[in-house]
């Protein structure tokens, strides 16, 4: 009897071990062995706000891996991602494609992503200093879907309503048959821009050829009933050697530099519409003192006057942007690029001047796209 307590006791004792022990974390709270991180990094310049009700895991490159996994971001939460140890080139810089499925679809297919479903695709530029800010939108996410190809020899984004409409997903050179979701069936009007990176001076150059890429009627279909999704072509097949000349930029790149001392500025359109920059910082957060943002401005390529303001303190000082030496608006030209220079102090506008600058030529990629 004595030796079958002796027993017991052995068999509660090393219970009570084990509970004491905690499962190996996978970063969720939950336990588990997925080494999913959903905490913020130190050092992070990747943030991904996520507007869903979904937990969302995050991959870098074109097909989902278990090898490509940048993190998670669970529902309704903002994460920052140090992505510095998952590229060879952040010292020097340059862009990857985001993709991202819901935790429960990570956990249904992690022995086969390939089947998963991928419901964010994204481009995002990185680089030692650099930040780039992303949103998952609820919009692109959901039970409906269609099918796109870029036929295109560069990278394309998706806009919704206009060429500068809500970006609605990113597909790389020649990517067939890419499934793109909805949350509803009803039929929009999107935009095909192509995006090109130049690796050699870390731009971003937005391309489009106004003869072809008019905006088109996207169908969604229940995903349910697969052999109802339509399939489009952007551009229309066999067409890429025919519109590649006629690319143009619809847009002006503006550079702005805040020079202000220990003051966040934000560049509008008439002190009213906060602008938003490349790598998706500058609108309700502005320009940083010291910061370096650039900006897309539609425009024309003959030029039109634009009513640029740099915003301080809330927007209670108003610092119009002007050409030095010149009280009238700046002419402002697609395919160009500017250079804005916050300076000064005080409080009163006239304490502060914002000059802007225009660069001697039109950007022209043709010798690159040549290739390509």
């Amino acid at each position: 009897m004595k030796e079958k307590f002796k027993f017991l006791a052995v068999l509660l004792a090393a219970a009570l071990v084990l509970m004491a022990c905690p499962l190996e974390d996978d970063g969720d709270g939950n336990g588990g062995s997925n080494g999913i991180n959903w905490d913020d990094e130190s050092g992070g310049t990747l943030t991904v706000i996520n507007n869903t009700s979904k937990d969302i895991v995050l991959f870098e490159g074109q097909t989902p891996s278990n090898s490509t996994i940048l993190g998670g971001v669970k529902a309704l939460d903002t994460r920052e991602l140090n992505i510095s140890d998952d590229v060879d080139n952040f010292e020097i810089g340059g862009y990857m494609i985001l993709r991202g499925i819901t935790k429960d679809e990570y956990e249904a297919n992690k022995t086969n992503l390939s089947q998963a479903k991928i419901e964010y695709s994204a481009m995002a530029t990185y680089g030692q200093g650099k930040k780039f800010r992303t949103e998952i939108s609820p919009n692109w996410t959901g039970d409906f879907g269609y099918r796109v190809n870029n036929t295109g020899r560069i990278g394309m984004e998706l806009r919704k309503d206009s060429p500068d409409g809500e970006k609605i997903g990113y597909l790389p050179r020649l990517a067939a048959n890419y499934l793109l979701y909805a949350n509803s069936q009803s039929q929009m009007v999107v935009f095909p821009l192509f995006v090109y990176y130049d690796r050699r001076n870390g731009q971003v150059t937005t391309l489009q050829a106004a003869s072809v890429f008019e905006g088109v009627a996207i169908d969604p279909r229940s995903i349910v009933n697969s052999s109802a999704i339509q399939t489009y072509y952007f551009p229309s097949q066999d067409q890429w050697d025919r519109i590649k000349d006629s690319l143009t930029s619809p847009v002006a790149y503006i550079t702005v530099t805040n020079n202000v001392a220990n003051q966040g500025a934000r560049f509008t359109i008439a002190a009213s519409r906060n602008l938003v920059a490349q790598n998706g910082y500058g609108d309700a957060d502005g320009v940083a003192s010291g910061e370096t943002l650039t900006f897309e401005l539609k425009s024309t390529a003959s030029g039109t006057p634009q009513n640029l303001v740099c915003t301080l303190y809330q927007g209670a000082i108003q610092v119009p942007v002007r050409v030095d030496g010149e009280s009238t608006e700046p002419v402002i030209k697609n395919g160009y690029d500017y250079t804005v220079t916050l300076r000064g102090s005080g409080q009163e506008a006239s304490g502060y001047t914002a000059v802007i600058t225009e660069s001697a030529t039109v950007r022209d990629l043709s010798n690159e796209i040549d290739s390509l």
